[in-house]
């Protein structure tokens, strides 16, 4: 959540800015002009500490869970894609990508440069293993 981030950084910069004589030159780069130690010495850091908590809960509650669910979809669609044909780790991965992006089809172009070995029947197969195996979940 790159707004609360920035929010929770802003707590701290903005009232401290306020206080802080500095110049930036042409290319950006500040140059400090007052003595500004004190003020970074005992900060106030509940927000930010607020921030990263809420960041923490999020990423445990929502964002890992969609991560294994994501994961334990890729098992299941490689296991269906190994019992219809043998193909190597890396073209099983390519080709679930590439339906993943494609709404569970395999694009034309792709097929013809990466899969141009497989069948009409073989593809049908796959992309339908491919379904199973992530769209349903969603």
């Amino acid at each position: 959540n790159p707004t609360a981030y920035d929010e929770s950084l802003e707590t701290f910069s903005r009232p401290l800015l306020k206080l802080v004589d500095y110049t930036l030159d042409e290319t950006g780069n500040m140059t400090v002009d007052n003595k500004t130690a004190l003020w970074y010495r005992y900060i106030d850091m509940t927000k930010q500490a607020e921030a990263l908590y809420d960041f923490v809960i999020r990423t445990i509650d929502t964002e890992l869970v969609e991560e294994l669910d994501f994961l334990a979809n890729y098992d299941r669609t490689k296991l269906m894609i190994q019992d219809i044909l043998d193909m190597p780790d890396r073209l099983i991965d390519l080709f679930i990508h590439f339906c993943l992006q494609n709404n569970g089809n395999l694009s034309i172009n792709r097929r013809n440069k990466y899969f141009d070995f497989l069948s009409d029947n073989e593809v049908n197969d796959l992309e339908q293993a491919v379904k199973n195996g992530y769209m349903k979940n969603d």
